[in-house]
């Protein structure tokens, strides 16, 4: 790995300067969000409107710098890049719950720059600590850079900048005509005098100069001018410190976004106050350690209880805030609620609505909000009833049904189950020659997104995700009470659904994945390329679409025609020609994204599958696969607190296995509920929780400590051969624990 764990702290320490590629880290609230290299480096954003969905604050390469400078000889040296890779004596980063530390040593000075989000204001803070390790007195100044995107309109001439009196801090402003967006002004403002700044670009960096010699540094002193017309401002401020052997000096910066210099000075009093950075890092972090009580597991595997305890949770935290950093996908959101309800109850309830807000009056959600996506893909409804129910099943809160929400285009307003039901009329409803859902512009595979537009081609794994969607409502329907009759009619169109599926989708070991427009199959072995696909065999399984061993044969082939040493990728063989008839899949390389790709949400939507065939080792070996420590993908550049979306496939030429992005990825929600709930076997019931392990063979014994309702259970999990279920030394009939009152705690003992 490129560092370690500290379990203790809750915190993963990158050791490694350069590792394959720069490590990220996320740090963020309900309105904006940073985004954090290994450096410090990298955007930051702040939430405008559902239509706007984000402006830029900070510009990502160099966008965050602290330069140390020897004020008696002149040296200078940027302490968190190391652009000139110096010989320093520690460089690490520490990625912690709500905070990012970047911290080095050179040639006597400890600099510790620290980041962290206020939970109440649009902004960021940084903290910047300078140790002098030597035995000897030290003169130095600390200069701090911060790349400012001021620029809200494209319209340079709106914008200036320079040191604000009043706001004793730097302010960058684009007070433009006819805009928007209120929040013009941008402020830099630190607890510390400084001695001077800059706040242009072209005068600190300098018009031919590189960040790691900026002009500004080779002065005494920085310019101290202001500027105007520039695209990207730089925010920069020079402490002089005098510090004595093993002293200490710390810095506190606010940086945020603000509609007027009088707000800016109001946010800067409460953040600067001595004290708000540590209580706001200790915030986050009881916040954190509230969601992680909610379930903590134990097993043989060091790896696998860190990162399910903590980071899986944290990951999936982000998706249901900020859904994939890029724009909040209706299906991506509803994924991550369905992820995080067990830790995060209210908040579960709360995105949910707002994601039901963004249907369609037809029942057809839109792709995406914040920035609103209108591309006609059919999915959205069919994740709309699992996600639903297990907020039920978390909560036992039937009240949500109830809740009112409005549609995107229309003024009516319907309640949540209203709009659940409606989503799966429009799917039942708009349904193509052979009986199945229509495609549109796409579904769960975005880039299969040419094959459906005049409404004729079919998908074949929507129609699945359908059949499983009705059976989720069904359980609703159940939970509801008095429902049977609608129940029964419903359950007769899922029938006649499955039987049209069977029927002419069923390809001896797979399910083709669909029709396109033009009448031709997709993924069937009568085409060259794209045969073979992953997620119509693994929601299947998910959908009982089979008996036992006709389903047991599709995950055969699975591992016949999909398994690499890495994971399973996504379809084979990749395409490697142009084919306007499948869409942008076919024009991706060979082995990346959907095309060949080891795209780790459909893997674990395979982890879930094998849990339910009682495939233990296979779904264990599966996690296995796509984690960053697989010794056969050692340096696949993936970070050891995250999971990534994808690792190039083994067709793609060059870089094999490589992992080029990160945290934005649904893997994490479907990661986790695998793990907790199908290898662990621990899951939510509307009345109880469900004990149904599906625990490798090479463990004999594993532990659960599980918060459901208010209620802990302590749960030790044996194989003896010899099945049975002991609450608080009573022996259970069945697996199915009962809810009991919130607050007490009670011992289980599970053999099996």
């Amino acid at each position: 790995m490129t560092g370690y764990f500290n379990d203790l702290k809750k915190e993963y320490v990158i050791t490694e300067m350069r590792p394959r590629r720069p490590l990220l880290n996320y740090l963020w609230n309900e309105t904006f969000l940073a985004e954090l290299s290994h450096f410090g480096f990298g955007e930051s954003f702040y939430r405008v409107s559902p239509l706007k969905r984000r402006r830029l604050i900070l510009t990502g390469d160099a966008g965050r710098m602290v330069y140390i400078k020897d004020r008696q000889t002149g040296e200078f040296y940027d302490a968190n890049r190391n652009y000139k890779n110096y010989d320093f004596k520690k460089h690490e980063c520490h990625v912690g719950i709500g905070y990012h530390n970047v911290i080095s040593e050179y040639k006597g000075v400890e600099v510790d720059f620290g980041i962290t989000i206020p939970q109440e204001y649009s902004a960021e803070l940084w903290q910047i600590k300078v140790r002098n390790t030597a035995d000897c007195a030290k003169k130095i100044s600390v200069i701090t850079s911060g790349r400012v995107a001021a620029n809200v309109t494209g319209h340079w001439a709106y914008g200036h900048a320079n040191f604000d009196q009043n706001l004793g801090g730097l302010y960058f402003s684009h007070d433009a005509y006819d805009v928007e967006d209120l929040y013009e002004g941008i402020f830099f403002k630190a607890d510390t005098k400084h001695s001077s700044y800059d706040v242009g670009t072209v005068n600190f960096k300098g018009l031919y100069n590189e960040w790691a010699e900026p002009q500004g540094l080779k002065s005494e002193q920085l310019s101290c001018l202001g500027m105007s017309f520039e695209e990207n401002y730089c925010a920069a401020l020079q402490f002089d410190l005098d510090l004595e052997p093993n002293e200490e000096k710390v810095i506190n910066i606010a940086l945020g976004v603000v509609r007027s210099r009088e707000e800016a000075k109001e946010i800067t009093d409460k953040c600067l106050v001595k004290g708000f950075y540590e209580d706001t890092i200790k915030g986050i972090k009881a916040e954190a350690d509230r969601m992680d009580s909610v379930y903590t597991l134990k097993t043989p595997d060091e790896y696998l209880n860190t990162t399910t305890n903590t980071w899986l949770k944290r990951q999936i935290s982000l998706g249901k805030t900020w859904g994939r950093v890029y724009g909040k996908g209706f299906r991506d959101v509803m994924q991550d609620v369905a992820g995080m309800a067990s830790f995060d109850i209210e908040m579960a309830r709360k995105k949910i609505k707002v994601c039901l807000d963004h249907m369609r009056i037809n029942g057809n959600p839109i792709r995406q909000f914040e920035p609103i996506n209108n591309e006609p893909y059919h999915d959205g409804a069919s994740w709309v009833p699992a996600t639903i129910l297990v907020y039920l099943n978390e909560s036992g809160d039937l009240s949500i049904l109830d809740e009112k929400c409005k549609y995107i285009d229309s003024d009516v307003q319907d309640s949540v189950f209203d709009h659940m039901y409606r989503g799966l009329r429009f799917l039942l409803d708009n349904r193509g020659k052979h009986n199945l859902v229509l495609w549109g512009g796409g579904d769960w595979n975005d880039s299969i997104n040419n094959v459906g537009y005049k409404l004729i081609g079919e998908s074949v794994w929507l129609s699945i995700a359908t059949v499983k969607a009705i059976t989720e409502f069904c359980k609703i329907l159940e939970i509801m009470g008095g429902k049977e009759e609608m129940i029964a009619s419903i359950t007769k169109e899922k029938e006649i659904l499955k039987a049209a599926i069977i029927e002419h989708a069923l390809e001896d070991d797979r399910f083709i994945y669909g029709f396109n427009d033009w009448g031709e199959k997709v993924g069937s072995e009568d085409n060259k390329e794209g045969k073979h696909y992953l997620n119509p065999q693994t929601w299947a399984v998910l959908a009982d679409m089979l008996d036992y061993d006709s389903l047991q044969k599709l995950m055969n082939g699975v591992e016949q025609k999909l398994k690499c040493d890495f994971g399973y990728v996504q379809c084979a063989p990749a395409y490697s020609k142009k084919d306007l008839h499948i869409g942008r899949m076919a024009y991706f390389i060979p082995g990346g994204y959907e095309n060949g790709s080891v795209y780790n949400h459909g893997v674990t939507f395979k982890i879930v599958a094998d849990c339910m065939l009682k495939n233990a080792d296979r779904a264990y070996e599966t996690v296995k696969m796509i984690r960053c420590d697989n010794p056969k993908n050692a340096d696949s550049g993936v970070e050891p607190y995250a999971v990534s979306n994808m690792y190039f496939g083994p067709q793609e030429a060059n870089r094999p296995g490589y992992a080029p992005c990160s945290w934005i990825t649904g893997t994490a929600g479907w990661l986790y509920r695998g793990i907790t709930e199908y290898i662990m076997g621990v899951r939510s019931e509307f009345n109880g929780l469900r004990i149904d392990p599906c625990l490798p063979s090479e463990w004999q014994e594993v532990e659960v400590s599980r918060i459901h309702r208010g209620a802990t259970y302590n749960i030790t999990i044996k194989k003896t051969g010899v099945k049975s279920v002991v609450m608080d030394g009573k022996t259970l009939d069945g697996n199915l624990l009962p809810i009991t009152e919130k607050g007490s705690v009670h011992t289980v003992e599970v053999t099996y």
